[in-house]
């Protein structure tokens, strides 16, 4: 498990490298405006200081490490190639039906892996698509598809 860990930690360490590298082809702009490099650039320097974060707590953790640390979580494949299937069905009902409904639908049909009642699962998937909507669309000035209810 260990080994894996260090291998994770390098490869997370290149990533960051290669982002920050790419970042800096970008123009990073100013803090009054940034340019298309800036997000990048600083996602890079935080998934950098991650990796060295995780690579250094691997390296330490042979002493003083609790038992219940070293076994691994069962995962069941079943949930695995669920979530892929519902991520392809999103992908193909995301223009059709819009951002809302798609992300609602994907949110409640999860409830087989996340086992909530229906109504809160409802309630909860149906509020965080309208604020992600909001928040996407308003705030970001990001255009999200509405699909069938567009005005």
């Amino acid at each position: 498990m260990e080994r894996k860990n260090l291998f994770s930690g390098i490869f997370l360490a290149l990533f960051s490298g290669i982002t920050i590298y790419l970042a800096f082809k970008l123009p990073l702009g100013n803090p009054a405006k940034p340019g298309p490099g800036l997000f990048p650039l600083l996602l890079g320097i935080l998934i950098g200081l991650l990796a060295l974060l995780f690579f250094l707590t691997t390296v330490r953790s042979n002493r003083g490490k609790p038992e219940f640390l070293d076994r691994e979580m069962p995962v069941k494949k079943w949930k695995v190639f669920y979530l892929l299937g519902q991520l392809c069905v999103y992908a193909f009902l995301y223009r059709q039906l819009g951002f809302i409904i798609s992300t609602w639908i994907f949110l409640v049909s999860l409830k087989p892996i996340i086992k909530k009642k229906w109504m809160p699962l409802s309630l909860v998937s149906l509020f965080v698509s309208i604020g992600f909507f909001i928040f996407f669309d308003y705030f970001l000035k990001v255009e999200l598809p509405m699909g069938i209810l567009r005005p």
